[in-house]
């Protein structure tokens, strides 16, 4: 994961990007490209997860 990756700030765009979809307020075109960036988070964070998921197996692994 790139060091510069902030996970919390990633997750609080996350919620920008629901709120304002959610508004209905705001044009489809719009709409689509904040979901494209919300899909694209939604990837980041994944990864973000696993890689942490497989951290922790190596520790718990390594203690047994």
């Amino acid at each position: 994961m790139e060091q510069n990756f902030d996970f919390e700030k990633e997750m609080k765009r996350l919620d920008e990007i629901v709120t304002a979809i959610s508004s209905e307020t705001l044009p489809l075109d719009t709409c689509l490209k904040l979901y494209q960036e919300g899909q694209q988070i939604v990837k980041r964070l994944e990864k973000a997860l696993k890689d942490a998921e497989e951290k922790v197996e190596k520790v718990v692994n390594a203690k047994e």
